[in-house]
C-alpha cells in the first residue's frame, strides 16, 4: 500500500470513528453506537401486570418466570400481557397455581394474586418501597 492509499484509509477510519458525533442521539447503529438508551432521561415509573405468590400470613412471594410459562423474564411478561388482553388471566392463574402446588420451594404459597402494579423503579429496587397495586385475579393453590 502506498502512502496516498494509507492516508485515504486513515482519514476514512477517523471519519467513521467520529461519525456518531454527527448523528442525533437516538440514531443508534453499526459500526459505532451512540448508546442511545442512555442519551435521554427516562421515566422511572413503570406499570406492569404480574402474578405474586401469597403465603398464609399474607406475605408476598415473587414467582420465577418459568412458573408463569417461560424461563425468560420478557417472554413471561408477554404471557401475562397476552392473557390479560385475551381475558384468560383466570385460566393462567389456575395453571400457575397447579405448577406451584407441586414445588417444595413454594410450599408456603397458598394463593396466586395477579396485580397491575405501578412502581418507581429506583424506589422498588433500591429501597424496597412498593407503589400502587390493583388486584386483577386471585386463585387458590390446591395441594
Amino acid at each position: 500500500m502506498n502512502r496516498a492509499a494509507a492516508g485515504v484509509v486513515s482519514i476514512a477510519l477517523i471519519v467513521a470513528t467520529a461519525s456518531p458525533v454527527l448523528r442525533k442521539p437516538w440514531q443508534d447503529g453499526f459500526p459505532l453506537s451512540t448508546y442511545a438508551m442512555f442519551a435521554f432521561a427516562r421515566p422511572t415509573n413503570q406499570t406492569l401486570e404480574y402474578p405474586l405468590g401469597i403465603t398464609a400470613s399474607g406475605d408476598r412471594r415473587y414467582l420465577a418466570p418459568w412458573s408463569i410459562g417461560s424461563g425468560e423474564v420478557l417472554q413471561a411478561l408477554n404471557v401475562v400481557s397476552r392473557a390479560k388482553s385475551t381475558r384468560t388471566l383466570p385460566a393462567l392463574c389456575t395453571t400457575i397455581a397447579s405448577r406451584i402446588a407441586s414445588l417444595d420451594e413454594y410450599r408456603d404459597v397458598v394463593s396466586i394474586r395477579f396485580v397491575t402494579g405501578t412502581h418507581d423503579a429506583v424506589d422498588f429496587l433500591v429501597r424496597d418501597q412498593l407503589g400502587k397495586e390493583t388486584e386483577l385475579v386471585r386463585c387458590e393453590v390446591v395441594r
